[in-house]
């Protein structure tokens, strides 16, 4: 799994979860419901740190908070892409 993969995949749960939609998500964050949709639709090649916290203080997190999944072990990652 690629990192934009795992971050899009948080994302999508998180907004689940909340039954946030990406306009709902986009006001919150100011970020555009474009660059969401890019996200969840992982599109994106790389996806800044800036951005991650962001997204993380919406759903009251910390960005450890929000990166902290076993997705993220190195093991598990496709750094390649």
């Amino acid at each position: 799994m690629t990192i934009v993969e795992v971050i899009s995949n948080k994302l999508g749960r998180l907004m689940s979860e909340k039954g946030w939609s990406i306009y709902k998500l986009s006001r919150l964050s100011g970020l555009t419901p474009n660059c969401i949709q890019v996200i969840l639709h992982k599109d994106y090649k790389d996806i800044k740190l800036s951005t991650i916290i962001i997204l993380a203080h919406c759903f009251d997190m910390t960005a450890a908070e929000f990166l902290d999944v076993k997705e993220f072990l190195y093991e598990n990652l496709d750094l390649e892409k």
